[in-house]
């Protein structure tokens, strides 16, 4: 049933709805009027305004019924797209007591797939784990932006096991300029070669470094001389995945085909003209397609003190950002990953601005990115919700919240949200960044809003 079918339904039933408590309101008042000296209406008055009462009270419950019901039809159809374009994805599916039983046992059948997915994914996994029983080595894998992609327990007892954690950064562990040193002298050679390398906190360690060629970043072995052994290996060797060839953006580009670059900044205010940023965050996107190799996580020195009313809401204090760079090369960093892609945010515009001043301060080239706004989508997709905060967003999509208001945190959100979004907006005919563009300026309070914060 399409979604202009179920709004026509909706309309119907609340139209009689309307009607029937208006007929109530009558009678009720002619039964009030009947009370009156001299009225000629009694018993039929009162019977037609119970009755109509009564009646309303009735299509009101089938009304809240078939509300529920396209309701829940809506989010295990969400959950079938969520699972087509993500085998690991959450489904997102919310089962209540009153869920019709056909739709409990669609909800069912989608939760055994997506556990058969999940036994899938694991059986390669078991495999590595016990071949990686035997290797005695500490190992540690890391993709070209220095991502840890996999790491066994020697390397998390060598190096700690926080440090090292699947899609943390190695240089969280490890002096950056070793490691790069030894990776260039790899790729040079061909092969493994040794390396003298520290850990942060100034130990010296001897190991091994071989770049991984092709799949982009390399593989780090150290003798680490710990007794203790166990079968253990967390990794996420997807993080070695890289996006199609950019190609330019224009009008025509299809939503499917888009290179995104969904960003976030926290700064020391909401004020544009006065605030600074102190963090950025971003991931790439491509299509339905998240890429967390290619993410970006930078703390900015701001020069300034951030009040204690925006640490309260973002976490980073003055004593984090002290040693931390300043925008122009974290700018520098950023740019070669948002490069050619279409900024994608909620409520991006703040973010564009904030940049677009501090590209100004430091005196640096600025460009205007093409963009689009989650928030502005949203709203144009009329889905029924009581908000559209990133939080309420990502409830009605079943995206796990767990990061929010870190840079990183709020744009991993924001890119689960837009990709589950991307359904929907084919759904209301919506195929191309510029049609996208278009659909998103329906969003006209929205868009008055910003503009009156100075976005």
């Amino acid at each position: 049933m399409t979604r202009s079918v179920r709004k026509a339904i909706e309309a119907t039933l609340a139209g009689a709805l309307a009607a029937l408590c208006v007929l109530a309101a009558l009678a009720g008042w002619f039964a009030l009027a009947a009370r009156a000296p001299g009225a000629q209406l009694g018993v039929m008055a009162v019977a037609a305004g119970g009755a109509a009462i009564v009646a309303a009270a009735a299509l009101w419950h089938v009304f809240d019924l078939v509300r529920r019901h396209f309701r829940d039809l809506e989010r295990a159809r969400g959950a079938i797209v969520t699972l087509t374009g993500n085998r690991s994805a959450v489904l997102p599916l919310r089962e209540e007591d009153d869920t019709a039983l056909e739709i409990q046992r669609l909800c069912g059948a989608l939760a055994g797939l997506s556990a058969r997915y999940a036994e899938e994914r694991a059986a390669p996994d078991q495999r590595l784990g016990a071949i990686l029983a035997s290797v005695s080595e500490a190992l540690v894998v890391m993709t070209e932006q220095g991502q840890v992609s996999l790491v066994n327990f020697p390397g998390k007892a060598l190096l700690g096991s926080e440090r090292v954690r699947v899609g943390t950064s190695v240089f969280a562990a490890l002096e950056r300029d070793p490691v790069i040193a030894a990776l260039e002298r790899s790729r040079r050679k061909g092969a493994a070669v040794e390396a003298r390398l520290r850990t942060v906190d100034g130990v010296e360690l001897s190991g091994r470094i071989v770049s991984l060629e092709e799949h982009g970043g390399a593989v780090l072995s150290f003798d680490h001389g710990i007794a203790e052994h166990r079968a253990e290996v967390d990794h996420d060797l997807a993080l070695h995945d890289r996006p199609p060839a950019l190609s330019p953006v224009s009008d025509n580009t299809r939503v499917v085909d888009l290179h995104a670059t969904v960003l976030d900044t926290e700064t020391t205010g909401l004020d544009t003209a006065v605030d600074r940023v102190v963090s950025i965050g971003a991931v790439r996107v491509c299509g339905g397609r998240l890429y967390r190799g290619l993410s970006f996580d930078r703390l900015i020195r701001p020069g300034v003190p951030i009040p204690a009313r925006s640490t309260a809401v973002h976490g980073i204090t003055n004593a984090m950002v002290a040693d931390a760079d300043l925008f122009p090369a974290v700018f520098a960093s950023f740019a070669p990953l948002a490069h050619d892609t279409v900024w994608i945010g909620h409520n991006v515009a703040f973010d564009v601005a904030m940049l677009r001043r501090e590209s100004i301060l430091a005196g640096l080239p600025w460009e205007e990115p093409a963009v689009l706004d989650t928030l502005l989508l949203a709203a144009s997709l009329n889905l029924g919700l009581p908000g559209l905060s990133l939080e309420d967003l990502a409830e009605h999509f079943a995206v796990d919240v767990h990061g929010r208001h870190t840079a990183l945190g709020d744009s991993l959100v924001t890119a689960e949200v837009y990709v589950r979004m991307l359904p929907f907006l084919a759904e209301a005919g919506v195929e191309t960044y510029g049609e996208a563009l278009r659909f998103s300026q329906r969003a006209k309070a929205v868009i008055a809003r910003q503009k009156a914060a100075g976005w």
